[in-house]
């Protein structure tokens, strides 16, 4: 009898045990999701939809944490601070793997941070301010390429971050040619310097420039991508101008090592919601963020994210700025 009884306890104590890991995970207090990068860039942009979707869905607050400079180190360095508790998640890019094999960072991000969602995939472009335009006479990429290569340094080009996926892409497209860069501490300054003509070029995702693009304040030069983007026909690509330069920023929702993999499953669940509500198709529609694919959550992301750590690890190779490096990469 005893022996049945405790068989009997064992039993219900396994179920249970199987019911509590069945159960979905329910968040229970604020969510921060830390964006690296200022108020009104791109990254803050995109994660600021997502927020306020996912905080609808989830029923709790979900909260953007700006926490700029270093590049989006700064932001990194908060987030792994930050208990592994499930309640801190952070919106990362392919720059980040950058500054992590540049050796900034504190920690080894490639086996410290994971991203569990990639939330859009943008396509960079080369701009150029109207004014520069019409002073130099040009109208094309290949009336500009031939003005830069007869003068050179004296055309400038805006950037933010000279170590990041805009500089990659933009040293992959104008290899060759001598320009002059200049430092801005954002976007919004980079696009009030090419409206007011006081810088020339500037390389940066759709999303930045699209509504100075249609008040015709900005001119679309050159996008960098396989194919014309269905939003800009007219716009010509790299890869038809035989420029091996594709690189555009994406980005995901990335989480630290030792976050529990509940917690991780239910905010997927959430954003994977979300992206199927017609608030975020039409946001990503308009800033052209449907114009390429982007991977599912698991392996797909998994794989995704190892390829582009592969390719920026033989891209800073082969310019010799590689400083960290991971066997898996090599």
């Amino acid at each position: 009898m005893k022996k049945l009884v405790c068989l009997v306890l064992a039993i219900v104590m396994l179920v249970a045990m199987a019911a509590c890991a069945s159960a979905e995970f329910k968040f229970e207090r604020k969510i921060d999701l830390v964006c690296p990068w200022g108020v009104g860039g791109g990254a803050d942009s995109t994660l600021r939809p997502m927020a306020s979707l996912l905080q609808d869905i989830l029923g709790v607050p979900v909260e953007v944490v700006n926490v700029e400079g270093g590049s989006g180190v700064n932001g990194v360095e908060h987030t792994y601070k930050q208990p592994a508790d499930g309640y801190t998640f952070m919106l990362g890019t392919q720059s980040l793997y950058i500054q992590d094999m540049l050796g900034n960072t504190s920690m080894d991000f490639k086996n410290e941070f994971e991203c569990v969602d990639v939330l859009v995939h943008s396509i960079n472009a080369i701009v150029a301010s109207k004014l520069s335009m019409e002073k130099f006479g040009v109208t094309n990429w290949a009336e500009l390429q031939a003005y830069i290569a007869e003068h050179p340094f004296e055309v400038s080009v805006a950037m933010l971050t000279a170590t990041g996926v805009d500089g990659a892409s933009l040293a992959q497209a104008t290899e060759g040619l001598m320009l002059m860069e200049i430092p801005y501490s954002s976007g919004s300054d980079a696009n009030s310097a090419l409206v007011g003509g006081h810088c020339d070029l500037y390389v940066c995702g759709w999303d930045d420039i699209a509504g100075l693009i249609e008040s015709g304040d900005i001119v679309p030069i050159l996008a960098l991508c396989e194919n014309r983007m269905s939003i800009a026909p007219d716009m010509q690509c790299s890869v038809e101008n035989g420029i091996d330069s594709v690189m555009g920023p994406w980005r995901g929702i990335f989480a630290k090592k030792g976050t529990p993999q509940e917690a991780i499953d239910a905010l997927v669940a959430a954003i994977e919601q979300a992206k199927q509500s017609d608030t975020w198709k039409e946001f990503t529609h308009n800033a052209a963020y449907d114009e390429r694919p982007i991977p599912a959550p698991g392996e797909e992301t998994v794989a995704f994210c190892q390829s582009e750590y592969k390719d920026l690890h033989d891209y800073m190779v082969e310019q010799g700025t590689l400083v960290k490096d991971y066997e898996d990469l090599k």
